[in-house]
């Protein structure tokens, strides 16, 4: 069965099932996606009913320490919101408030979250609109990426094509199935997919290129009024305030790079630089991700296993808090036996690179693959360096080949398919509702 095209532009070339699709939508309402994001230790933080939370939450527990960490449920808001919300409300830079991970946006999620000691007495006193927070408790160090295992996932999908019965059958056969790890859309942009695009255009230091795909770039999803500006822009790149006053308000990167624009017109490199350094590093995070999911259709394609380790791949430990450097493995024709046992115990899996400076090619197929891919690009892995500018310096990393579902559990409702399962840091379910749902991904945003 072929991909959608604007799947296949994001290198989402194949799907790992057969069976044909039950169609359906996601989050039709905030309640149809919840998200519980499950520590290190496997404790899940689960959902609470909105009215449990009080007014005021309790004073931080046990000795006074550095930090305090807490449970945050959110409904409507990114993680980002969040971060950027209490920031403001705290009186704190933005870079004081952390996490272990994003969560989505249109979903109830819970998750880990820390500020500095000193502003614990504030945070026990707000009170926000959708969002709730508990647990809070003293820490000696700040939640960091990656401080969590992964998330549980409780999922309704309404308006599905097929009759649930049918429905249900096809999603059990999910159970215990690889399937294959891409990064989802959302990482790209759903109503216009260009992050990636951006973020090559940035690592090739093409800053006017960069500004010319984020702001001219036209959606079948967006307004005449937006797209006529857009077309416009894309004559000179020299906006005026109208042009300004037409983006969206929630566009609020674009208007800070066109304002300096307004401001300094032809100065392409500040303008760009103006926007928050995380959004800049996650544009070219969006490009290596959207060469991995080139590089791991291309590895399908050939038939290369994305369980079974072979010879010139590389093994990651799995489900250790921060995965660094020193904790993955490269096969060799000597250790291959070694490897593929420990793949199979579930103390490592097989992981493909995520391209950046620091990528090494050993003379193997998956090399080959890449070179391929970097010919076809026309990129070096040195254009990911950038130590001038670290938001744009970016090592590259490894990332498993493959999702394993173990515990998926689905049910028929009144109003659709009820399905809940877990997954590892970095993998997406909407990549898992891909494979049951087999249609446009406007039905996962």
């Amino acid at each position: 069965m072929d991909t959608p095209p604007v799947e296949k532009s994001l290198g989402m070339e194949l799907y790992s099932t057969e069976f044909p699709g039950i169609g359906g939508k996601l989050k039709v309402r905030f309640e149809d996606f919840v998200v519980e994001e499950i520590a290190p230790d496997l404790k899940a933080l689960t959902i609470q009913d909105w009215a449990e939370f009080k007014e005021t939450e309790h004073a931080p527990e046990g000795e006074p320490n550095r930090f305090v960490t807490f449970t945050l449920q959110k409904m409507g808001l990114s993680t980002l919101d969040v971060a950027y919300i209490l920031a403001s409300s705290l009186k704190l830079s933005r870079n004081w408030v952390t996490y272990a991970g994003l969560k989505d946006k249109r979903a109830i999620t819970s998750q880990s979250m820390s500020i500095p000691a000193k502003a614990s007495d504030s945070l026990s006193s707000l009170v926000l609109s959708r969002i709730g927070i508990r647990d809070i408790h003293y820490s000696r160090h700040p939640v960091q990426i990656g401080d969590l295992w992964g998330n549980r996932f409780t999922i309704l999908l309404r308006n599905i094509t097929d009759d649930c019965d049918s429905a249900l059958e096809r999603a059990h056969q999910l159970q215990g199935r690889h399937l294959l790890n891409y990064f989802g859309v959302q990482r790209f942009g759903i109503t216009r997919p260009i992050t990636h695009l951006v973020g090559k255009a940035l690592i090739k230091q093409d800053y006017e290129g960069a500004i010319r795909i984020m702001l001219t770039t036209t959606s079948d999803y967006e307004s005449e009024e937006l797209t006529e500006t857009r077309l416009k822009l894309a004559e000179s790149l020299v906006p005026t305030d109208k042009m300004i006053e037409s983006f969206p308000e929630d566009m609020d990167y674009e208007k800070t790079v066109m304002n300096e624009l307004l401001k300094h017109p032809g100065d392409f490199q500040r303008a760009m630089l103006k926007m928050p350094p995380r959004v800049l590093t996650l544009q070219v995070h969006a490009y290596q991700s959207y060469l991995f999911n080139r590089l791991l259709s291309k590895r399908a394609k050939l038939g290369m296993s994305l369980e079974t380790p072979q010879e010139g791949d590389f093994l990651i430990k799995l489900d250790e808090t921060h995965s660094g450097r020193d904790m993955w493995l490269y096969v060799t024709d000597s250790t291959i036996e070694e490897r593929q046992r420990q793949v199979e115990t579930s103390q490592y899996g097989l992981a493909l690179p995520i391209l950046g400076y620091s990528t090494r090619l050993p003379e193997t197929k998956q090399s080959d693959n890449v070179r391929n891919i970097l010919h076809d690009e026309d990129i070096e892995l040195t254009d990911f360096r950038n130590p001038k500018i670290k938001p744009l310096d970016s090592a590259g990393g490894l990332h498993l080949a493959s999702i394993r579902l173990s515990d998926l559990v689905a049910s028929c409702t009144d109003d659709g398919l009820s399905v809940r399962f877990s997954l590892r840091k970095g993998s997406y379910a909407t990549v898992v509702m891909r494979e049951l749902m087999k249609n446009h991904p406007i039905n996962r945003v």
